[in-house]
């Protein structure tokens, strides 16, 4: 998420259950935040727990996939509107659609997008994006000006349908399914993950330069941030394809595997882009501050709707290949008066990244001015503009923050565009907020963006349509009396399962008082909590009351 947040601080294993605020404190965003964190973790883990990894509720099932005939344009599948549960995570279609008209795929007909030739089996994939008053004005209370303030910004769950080619022949593996093959495929997403380690050093020149702090400070920034290290181009570290040859020999023109950005406001800083016309693009604002304005030598990257919703690469990097982004843009001239940015490269205006107002299109600021360095070496920025990504080396990124990307225990890691990892730094401890195992900064996993899949059909050679997605009844919806005995346990058995997860339709079915429900399968319904009783008037007795004590509470303050 790329808000503008002080610092993230849910951690699911510390088994928080809620934020309580205190009189008098000092609110804070990151509080606020972890309560919603806190409470979608517990919902979310609920759900799934009930429901299992996927599942639609019977009578208002999604995503019932269904083959469109080719009739002289690309083939398409219908999508029907309902709701399914992933991973816990309430998935919502409004209305009937296909493949091709979905509203968060912005697909492109003439690229990879097409459906696969058959077999082929179809999948949901499910994550969230943040959303600004920058992609939804209706977020800015305009009351507080126009155009005003942004306040909150938003969560959105997105999902998308996608498609894979499966084999035709099971060969020598009679357990190969298609739907075998679709699992396997889904498993390949989240393996692997390269690792990210953050720390800050003491400078070597402190006592030298007075402009720094004092010495026993590291971290040497001005004010307090949140630096952001995203994952820009995907695929394996550079490291492990040539065995540091490129980092010796410091030629990064090729693009030979990860590259890297960062920014010190977790990228938070963008421009809304009215026009743009090759490498001259309009901007609605050049920034508030200085802090957050836009300079000449800036890194930025164009974003809109179809951008953001298209970050997730559903390649397995395993392969050795790398998974090139759009390059990266530095800003060469800006004319202030006119707010026009130029960039060192044209952009293409032609439905290209910027060119539709509909989709919200913006310049998104990246803090990298091209190079870092390492305790050997200088990073030049590779053919996309990003930094190339080694491993087991401390990268510097600016006023002693360093960063170590590592492998997870395995042979290799890979690293999945979008990935990103969020650093608290504080000036008043001088050093960066990151956990520490050993005595060294561990190595973590990216906080997002965190992606969950559903194995929704198979597509057949003969184009029929096998579903795959299961379903399960409402609860509180009475169920036939069948449906229900089939459930239940033999008359006089007593167990521990009566009270399992199966029977809670039936604990639902027994307190609407439906008699068709057997008494084996009904759980006792639960007490009711009590009702606290009103507090005593505190004020004092009115006329006519007179020798009735009052119940007023005279302590010289409120406790």
């Amino acid at each position: 998420m790329q808000a503008d947040l002080s610092r993230t601080t849910f951690d699911a294993a510390k088994h928080f259950s809620a934020v309580l605020s205190q009189q008098g404190r000092v609110q804070l965003d990151a509080d606020a935040n972890e309560q919603a964190a806190i409470l979608l973790h517990q919902l979310r883990t609920a759900i799934a727990d009930l429901i299992g990894p996927a599942g639609a509720p019977e009578d208002a099932q999604g995503f019932v996939i269904g083959a469109v005939a080719d009739k002289g344009k690309a083939p398409d599948l219908t999508i029907s509107a309902g709701r399914i549960y992933v991973d816990g995570i309430l998935v919502e279609n409004d209305q009937d659609t296909t493949y091709w008209e979905q509203p968060d795929g912005h697909l492109d007909p003439d690229s990879n997008d097409r459906l696969p030739n058959v077999p082929y089996g179809v999948y949901l994939r499910v994550w969230e994006r943040l959303i600004t008053a920058v992609q939804d004005p209706a977020l800015r209370e305009i009351a507080l000006g126009d155009p005003g303030p942004d306040t909150a910004a938003r969560s959105k769950v997105v999902w998308q349908v996608a498609a894979t080619a499966l084999e035709t022949d099971s060969g020598s593996d009679p357990g190969n399914t298609p739907a075998k093959q679709l699992d396997n495929w889904l498993a390949q997403f989240g393996a692997n993950r390269g690792l990210l380690g953050a720390r800050a050093l003491r400078p070597d020149d402190t006592d030298a330069d007075a402009c720094h702090l004092p010495p026993e400070a590291r971290f040497r920034g001005p004010e307090n941030q949140l630096y952001r290290v995203e994952i820009h181009s995907g695929g394996e570290a550079w490291d492990d394809r040539n065995d540091n040859a490129a980092l010796k020999s410091g030629d990064f023109t090729c693009l030979d595997g990860a590259t890297f950005k960062w920014s010190r406001e977790n990228a938070s800083v963008v421009f809304p882009i009215v026009s743009l016309s090759g490498s001259d693009v309009t901007v609605a604002t050049l920034g508030r501050d200085g802090k957050l304005a836009l300079e000449v030598g800036d890194l930025v990257e164009i974003v809109d709707d179809a951008t953001a919703c298209r970050v997730a690469d559903d390649v397995p990097l395993d392969t050795g290949d790398s998974v090139p982004a759009t390059p990266l843009r530095q800003v060469v001239a800006i004319d202030p008066v006119d707010r026009l940015v130029t960039l060192d490269g044209p952009v293409g205006d032609d439905c290209g990244p910027g060119s539709r107002p509909e989709l919200n299109p913006v310049l998104r600021r990246w803090d990298n001015r091209g190079t870092a360095t390492t305790e050997s070496a200088k990073l030049k920025a590779a053919s996309d503009g990003a930094l190339p990504l080694f491993e087991n080396v401390w990268i510097d990124l600016e006023d002693g923050v360093q960063v170590r990307f590592s492998i997870p225990g395995h042979s290799k890691a890979t690293y999945r565009g979008g990935d990103y990892w969020q650093i608290p730094a504080r000036t008043i401890s001088g050093d960066v907020q990151w956990p520490i195992a050993d005595g060294a900064p561990a190595a973590l996993p990216p906080n997002g963006v965190q992606y969950s899949y559903a194995p929704l059909a198979l597509i057949g050679t003969d184009g029929t349509v096998t579903p795959l997605a299961s379903t399960f009844p409402r609860l509180g919806k009475a169920a036939s009396a069948e449906g229900t005995a089939s459930r239940a346990e033999p008359a006089g058995a007593e167990s521990a399962a009566t009270a399992s997860a199966s029977t809670l339709p039936a604990a639902a079915e027994a307190s609407n008082a439906d008699a068709s429900i057997p008494t084996e399968t009904a759980i006792a319904p639960v007490p009711q909590p009590l009702v606290p009783q009103p507090f005593p008037r505190t004020t004092p007795a009115p006329e006519g009351m007179a020798g009735k004590e009052s119940s007023r509470f005279r302590g010289p303050q409120d406790v």
